[in-house]
């Protein structure tokens, strides 16, 4: 069978020891059955239903089946409020705040016939030492009448007077909690060391009734998510001396002040526990206005946001730089052309060059595809790597032959989708603080392949959100299609700056076909970088088309024992979420 031209080494979950085979068909029959029309919808139909079980069976066999219907099954259940409440009873009671506190919102967004129901749930939630105090205007003050304990009537609402309001009352506690609009505080575990730290939590719906549906389950701090997307300030969680420091200038939205207090706090940490309620829907998201000069003082003057309509993307101001665009490969022409050509028509300038691996490529096809190619594109050279498949080694030999300063890890397998994708990647793996870059691979059905690595899946790791289709809305966790730091990418498209490398040092090439991915990318975590997912870079992956059955036993061992020692737990997803179900969700 023809080696792999580099998946990356995701390992796939659950390749330990194996069931008994009349057991494990047994178990993969009952959950078809319970999930099976559950199962056809997440396919997208019935066609799709049976070329993704039959695909995934030919090429890997019933645990990637039996994976892939956890995920299904899983996938149904996530905007099932009955089950969360249910779930809700499981968990051990909160624990109370270990200082005062006092917790400051506003009316802002909350319809006047709504605001009692507001304010008493509000009251209700709160715990029984806290102090609340409620911004309102005059109309808001007088829909609420006495239901709030202190109502403090501003001319306009806003965060501005959210903050005013926290800066003159934060020596009356010990911690402050600044709730976002049609929020309601929850549980409030107080951390006992009152440093320059900002907190938040999770959180869900809740409504007049206080019944509570739709959870929303967050990673560990992110600073690529909070530039990309707003998911702390329903609840920031603040010591009442980073409150006093709290920006005087005005900000304008929820957004910034979440960004400029995370720039202001010695850390930023996430709570497991839902700090806030949403009584209303989120507003819709707008570029935040702190967010440009959050990035120039930390990343320079090149920094910037790139805005479109109320969509928008962070540019860090590396343009120019050149990128080797490495692609290991033996034969399968038929996957090789259509990648190569997709990378120069996508691309544009001068700054990049491709690199071709030849490992041992014997049609004459492909030879004679060789010479056209580097005749076709000044910028290819095709480099002979003869010997046994190693693709960590053949990585290695194509950073050795270079001198870019970033190099792109491309399998033969993919197909570009959107243009200058490679100065996106090469802008992002530049920033000082970036480990290894990642990008959004699709299916040829347009499902997810890849959105990010999480660790702990089988007690190794695999591509979460695999199979989900990437325009859904409404998930437990951060959604695919938002830019999130995460503890590994797949190498099957994979960014990293030379002087990264420099530091951490090249793949190992012990693992010989999968688990080199993850392992640096660990590595490149532990060091101190940011490893990054970037969904605005897309690409097909026509995976499973040069892979084995199976990842090598020795390569997924190896992976075990490494990720058991280096990251025993995934500092970018949530431990309340399934580590058996490819879509997040708390366990079935």
């Amino acid at each position: 069978m023809t080696p792999p031209a580099g998946d990356g080494g995701r390992s796939r979950s659950g390749e330990g020891e194996s069931p008994p085979p009349r057991r494990r068909r047994f178990l993969l029959g009952l959950l078809l059955l319970v999930g099976f029309r559950k199962a056809v919808a997440f396919a997208g139909g019935w066609r799709r239903f049976l070329a993704t079980v039959w695909g995934l069976w030919r090429s890997h066999g019933y645990r990637a089946v039996a994976g892939w219907a956890v995920g299904a099954v899983s996938h149904g259940q996530h905007a099932n409020a009955k089950r969360y409440r249910a779930w809700l009873r499981q968990r051990p009671a909160p624990a109370g705040p270990s200082g005062s506190l006092l917790a400051v919102m506003s009316t802002e967004g909350v319809p006047a016939a709504e605001l009692p129901a507001y304010l008493r749930l509000a009251e209700a939630r709160k715990p029984a030492d806290a102090k609340l105090v409620v911004v309102a205007d005059a109309a808001g003050a007088a829909a609420i009448g006495s239901a709030a304990p202190e109502t403090v009537v501003v001319e306009s609402l806003g965060v501005d007077a959210v903050i005013a309001t926290a800066r003159a009352r934060c020596e009356q506690a010990d911690f402050v909690a600044l709730l976002g609009p049609g929020c309601v505080l929850g549980a409030a575990p107080c951390p006992r060391t009152q440093d320059l730290a900002l907190y938040y939590g999770d959180e869900d719906r809740i409504d007049a009734a206080g019944v509570r549906s739709q959870p929303y389950f967050k990673p560990g701090y992110s600073p690529d998510l909070l530039f990309a997307s707003d998911y702390v300030s329903s609840c920031l969680l603040l010591a009442s001396s980073l409150a006093a420091a709290l920006p005087a200038a005005p900000c304008g939205d929820y957004h910034s002040l979440a960004l400029r207090v995370a720039e202001r706090a010695q850390r930023v940490v996430h709570l497991d526990a839902f700090l806030a309620h949403r009584f209303r829907p989120p507003p819709a998201p707008t570029p935040p206005a702190a967010l440009a000069g959050v990035l120039r003082r930390r990343y320079g003057d090149g920094a910037g946001v790139a805005i479109a309509g109320r969509e928008w993307r962070c540019v860090f101001g590396n343009a120019g730089a050149k990128v080797t665009v490495v692609i290991p490969t033996r034969d399968r022409l038929d996957l090789l052309r259509r990648c190569v050509a997709g990378v120069f028509a996508t691309n544009f300038g001068e700054s990049f060059d491709v690199l071709v691996l030849d490992n041992g490529s014997t049609e004459s096809a492909t030879l004679a595809w060789f010479a056209e190619a580097e005749r076709r594109w000044p910028r290819l050279k095709v480099l002979p790597a003869p010997g046994e498949f190693n693709w960590s080694r053949l990585n290695n030999q194509g950073m050795a032959a270079s001198d870019a300063d970033v190099f792109v890890f491309l399998n033969n397998d993919t197909e570009p989708m959107c243009e200058d994708w490679l100065a996106q990647l090469a802008d992002v793996a530049l920033r000082p603080d970036v480990g290894l870059v990642g990008a959004l691979l699709l299916y040829e059905t347009g499902a997810i392949q890849h959105a990010g690595v999480v660790t702990g899946y089988g007690r190794c790791a695999d591509h979460v959100y695999r199979h989900t289709r990437p325009e859904e809305q409404g998930h437990m966790f951060v959604a695919p299609t938002l830019a999130r730091n995460v503890a590994a990418v797949t190498g099957a498209c994979m960014a990293v700056a030379r002087r990264t490398i420099d530091r951490i040092d090249v793949f190992d090439e012990a693992y010989r076909v999968s688990g080199g991915d993850v392992e640096i990318c660990i590595r490149a975590m532990n060091a101190g970088y940011l490893n990054v997912y970037l969904p605005a870079v897309r690409l097909l992956h026509y995976e499973m088309q040069t892979r084995g059955r199976k990842d090598p036993p020795g390569d997924v061992a190896r992976l075990m024992a490494f990720l058991a020692e280096n990251c025993p737990e995934d500092p970018y997803y949530n431990r309340n979420l399934s580590l058996k179900s490819l879509y997040p969700s708390y366990p079935l």
